[in-house]
């Protein structure tokens, strides 16, 4: 069996185990030595003549007064873990324009955009950012999505970076981030506690107690909050 045939055959895949404390967004990322070895092949075999460097050129955008267009105001690329049409590739240089809600890598010198729709899973900066292409006018729209949890519910952030055009002599981006859980095969924005209570109103009583037990606030920490408690949900949910 040829070398690439034989690593798709044997690619066991990634576990991917979640935890959220005060920060919810670190991901822990578990595989197995032969999936190691496959990831390894395609890193040092195949990647130099994949398909991944076909997009199109990329410019930084100059320094603002205050921010970037780009996450957590990196704007260099960072190694990363990435599923580019079907496969796992680790150790590409990834860069997060924000802004322009667009995944950003190199070869050599050179920066180019991933094509999005080929590009289903990053692991950046300890955040694992998934593409949506959805087809639905009323569902969510096509992007890459922050995953804080994966379970039988879901929780997305959609984040984003705007233009403080209020600022007449100055360059000022904005961070923006909205907070999404999925239950039932619908998404609803969460904007506040009693937002996420609405959502899981069937068990707000027991989720109100997980907070008061766990002295979990809310307004300290909203995104880690929502993944918990939707955690807690799939968990008291039968």
């Amino acid at each position: 069996m040829p070398p690439k045939a034989f690593a798709l055959a044997i690619f066991l895949g990634l576990t991917v185990l979640k935890s959220s404390a005060q920060n919810a967004l670190e991901d822990t990322l578990l595989y197995s030595s032969t999936a190691k070895q496959v990831i390894d092949y395609f890193n040092t075999s195949i990647a130099e003549q994949s398909e991944i460097y076909n997009g199109a050129k990329y410019e930084l955008y100059p320094p603002a007064n205050k921010g970037t267009f780009y996450f957590r105001d990196k704007n260099y690329c960072i190694p990363s873990l990435i599923r580019y049409n079907g496969t796992w590739f680790k150790n590409i240089p990834v860069l997060y324009d924000v802004h322009n809600d667009a995944m950003i890598s190199a070869n050599g010198n050179n920066l180019f955009v991933l094509d999005a729709e080929r590009t289903s899973d990053i692991y950046l900066l300890e955040h694992h950012f998934i593409y949506l292409n959805t087809k639905s006018p009323d569902d969510l729209t096509p992007g890459f999505y922050d995953l804080l949890y994966d379970g039988k519910s879901q929780v997305l952030v959609k984040r984003t970076k705007l233009i403080d055009e209020s600022k007449s002599t100055e360059i000022v981006y904005e961070d923006k981030t909205v907070i999404y859980v999925k239950k039932d095969n619908k998404y609803f924005p969460v904007s506040s506690k009693g937002a996420l209570m609405d959502i899981f109103k069937n068990k707000s009583k027991e989720l109100n107690q997980y907070l008061k037990s766990n002295k979990i606030k809310y307004n300290k920490d909203d995104e880690g909050t929502v993944a918990r408690l939707a955690s807690y949900y799939d968990q008291i949910s039968n």
